[in-house]
């Protein structure tokens, strides 16, 4: 028989792929909620297409170091990161990259760029790859979510918890375009890999199989934990989970075999990254999975040994044992020390009280109406569905009930962890919400076989209700006019850099100006003295050193350069001398207009340095009454006259006006006034003092037109 006979004896019909019509459906279904989320996500890119906030700069910094040794010596260039130590941070002293950093996201953004480029042949910067990186990343997390979701609830139902996993602010702010920073990555490993784990008790997989997908959940989730810190949290979930598995119905000896073998994967992937590394075994993160583990094999040899009226009994007193041995250790400080940051998720109702972290505005502490406003009707839905899941015994019912738990109680320390909540809050509305529709649309039954008629209208009126008033409730957070409660608003947030990282929502490409100028106009070696929210823009994009940056890896630095700010002159220049400066920038905004009578005046307040102020005096160790009014907030004559700050800042005190637009010019403290300030440069460009102005934002220029504005400022310290 020749070839063409061959082939067309074939019968297409016997290789052609079948689907099903309800799997269609769900993979569009899916296609078009990941759409949605992908473009909410993207939604910034209006403003520019930039890096977003601080910390990604840096992120991408350290990618783009990974793949130019990679490009320079091939595989073995990778190995150069681990002994990287980074002088243009932190200077003099320097950064060890690898030790205080996410290695896990950096290694995936060059990784993943390296592959693109080099296999799909991709064209675009890395930088332009790490910006929408995230976006996609985190629109691929309904995936997982929907995988879990589908074991507790029905197809629709997952896929209703895809939906709101896309729409939710607090993951969508935290994962949109420009987040190249540990969240969006570091959540899709880790729901993978909860997935992965949940699959491990299927009664129905061969050895190999579960095997395989221990593996791969415990090297999903140790890479997670490279990644993010916070990712610790999936360890109180799997901790916990792991301790609840002799309770349940599962086949125990296989649970503990694939449990051990996640473990192992988990803490060996963990530990061998420089960061969290070894410590992380002996760290209470470590020890509690461990220690779960332990009493998970303990309860297995129990029930071989023991009569099953004793097992539940032996159990519980294990339970209490291992519980004080617990509270021993940690009382005898065999533990690694647990930092104020992780102390206070533990402990939400315990602040640390240091400055320096509650001046972090993603460690604000959620209020109970900002959980209302981003949960609003999912609240009573979720309640149900927890009610729901309380009466099942099988372990994704209880994966979600300890992941809606512990993430709730953990989202109240910071706002920040909130994404937590929004997970659990998707997985069990959609438990409550699929529960009610089936219960409504469910036909009535008046015997075997028979639908009741005589209340047919009825039943078909309070399904169109229903159907109306869910559908009105659902999407009034899409469609509200308030910017606090529209989800779409909530989205449309310009990055922090296109804003110059003022409060404004809008592009003002001042910070953008002022670093340019920077890596043009400096020396290479200048150093350069800032707040530390602008470090790792001046060492990234302006391409020169900083003394201090995000990372806070320094509380001390900071703690000085919040003293520069508050001393005097002549204490701040020497500090300044001290660190080896050479240039002092500032940002400032507010809004100036115009006045026939007084000419132009300033209102400040923007989201620059002097909305900054009282976070410079408390982490500088000052007194607040020192330089600000009773309000807290407004500065005083004090800050005017007295500190660096004040006479950096290039604006003295005016007159201030009330609500009716009485005008007092005499100056005397009244919160129900007004302060307004005219311009005047206390250091200018030809001038004979110990800093001359270097550069001005055209927004801070005298004759810059009325309206808002956010500006930059940068002094050169004038050397003998």
């Amino acid at each position: 028989m020749s070839i063409v006979d061959s082939i067309k004896s074939i019968k297409l019909d016997s290789i052609r792929p079948v689907t099903s019509r309800q799997t269609l459906v769900i993979v569009m279904t899916l296609s078009i909620i990941f759409s949605a989320a992908l473009m909410l996500r993207i939604f910034p890119v209006k403003y520019g297409y930039f890096l977003n906030e601080f910390d990604p700069f840096f992120d991408y910094y350290a990618s783009k170091f990974i793949v130019d040794h990679f490009d320079a010596s091939g595989i073995s260039g990778l190995l150069d990161y681990f002994s990287w130590h980074d002088y243009r941070t932190w200077y003099p002293e320097g950064r060890p990259v690898a030790r205080t950093s996410q290695v896990g996201l950096h290694f995936a953004g060059a990784l993943f760029y390296i592959l693109a480029r080099d296999v799909f042949g991709l064209t675009s910067s890395l930088y332009d790859f790490v910006v929408i990186f995230p976006p996609i990343v985190g629109a691929l997390s309904i995936i997982p979510v929907y995988l879990i979701a589908r074991r507790v609830t029905s197809e629709g139902g997952a896929l209703f918890a895809s939906l709101l996993i896309a729409f939710s602010t607090s993951i969508i702010q935290r994962g949109n375009l420009g987040w190249f920073k540990s969240e969006p990555f570091a959540l899709l490993l880790s729901l993978s890999g909860s997935y992965l784990f949940l699959t491990m008790f299927d009664p129905d997989r061969s050895h190999r199989n579960l095997v395989l997908r221990a593996v791969l959940a415990g090297t999903l989730m140790g890479i997670s934990l490279t990644a993010w810190g916070g990712s610790q949290f999936f360890n109180i979930v799997f901790a916990v989970l792991i301790l609840v598995i002799p309770f349940i119905k599962v086949d125990q000896q296989k649970a503990v075999f694939t449990t051990s073998i996640f473990v192992a994967l988990y803490i060996i992937t963990a530990a061998i990254s420089p960061r969290p590394g070894a410590a992380f075994i002996l760290s209470p993160a470590g020890l509690a999975l461990l220690g779960s583990l332990a009493f998970a094999i303990l309860a297995n040899v129990i029930r071989h040994y023991s009569h099953a009226f004793e097992y539940v009994n032996i159990l519980k007193n294990t339970v209490i044992g291992l519980f004080f041995s617990a509270v021993v250790i940690l009382s005898l400080g065999f533990l690694s020390e647990v930092s104020g940051r992780y102390l206070t998720v533990i402990m939400p109702f315990r602040r640390s009280g240091v400055p320096l972290v509650e001046s972090v505005a993603e460690h604000f502490v959620p209020t109970g109406a900002q959980f209302f406003q981003e949960y609003m009707i999912l609240l009573p839905f979720a309640v149900f569905g927890a009610m729901q899941l309380l009466n099942k015994r099988d372990i994704s019912s209880v994966f979600v009930l300890v992941l809606a738990a512990s993430g709730v109680y953990i989202s109240g320390s910071f706002s920040r962890l909130m994404i937590f909540s929004s997970i659990a809050i998707a997985l069990l509305a959609a438990v409550g919400f699929i529960t009610v529709t089936s219960a409504i649309f469910r036909p009535l039954l008046t015997g075997i076989g028979k639908q009741a008629t005589g209340k047919s209208e009825t039943r078909t009126g309070l399904k169109i209700m229903y159907s109306l008033f869910m559908i009105v409730v659902l999407c009034f957070p899409v469609i509200a006019p308030s910017y606090g409660y529209n989800w779409v608003l909530s989205a449309d947030i310009p990055t922090s850099i296109s804003n110059s990282g003022s409060t404004f929502r809008g592009h003002d490409p001042s910070f953008l100006e002022a670093l340019a100028w920077m890596e043009s106009s400096t020396p290479e070696d200048s150093v350069i003295a800032a707040w530390w929210d602008y470090g790792y823009w001046i060492t990234v994009m302006g391409n020169r050193t900083s003394l201090a940056d995000n990372a806070t890896i320094n509380g001390t630095r900071i703690e000085v350069l919040g003293q520069m700010f508050m001393s005097p002159e002549e204490e701040s220049l020497e500090i300044l001398d001290s660190l080896d400066a050479d240039y002092v920038l500032i940002f400032l905004a507010g809004t100036k207009t115009g006045n026939q009578q007084f000419g132009d005046l300033y209102l400040l307040g923007g989201g620059g340095d002097e909305s900054k102020k009282q976070w410079f005096i408390r982490i500088g160790g000052f007194d607040e009454a020192q330089f600000l009014e009773a309000d807290g907030f407004s500065p005083n004559e004090n800050l005017w006259e007295n500190s660096f700050l004040g006479r950096l800042m290039p604006f003295t005190w005016e007159l201030a006006i009330d609500a009716e637009n009485n005008v007092y010019q005499e100056y005397e403290f009244n919160p129900e006034t007004t302060d307004l300030y005219k311009y005047q440069m206390k250091y200018p460009a030809d001038g004979n003092g110990p800093l001359r102005l270097a550069f001005a934002s055209s927004s801070l220029q005298p004759d810059a037109p009325e309206g808002r504005f956010s500006g930059v400022l940068i002094y050169e310290i004038v050397k003998d």
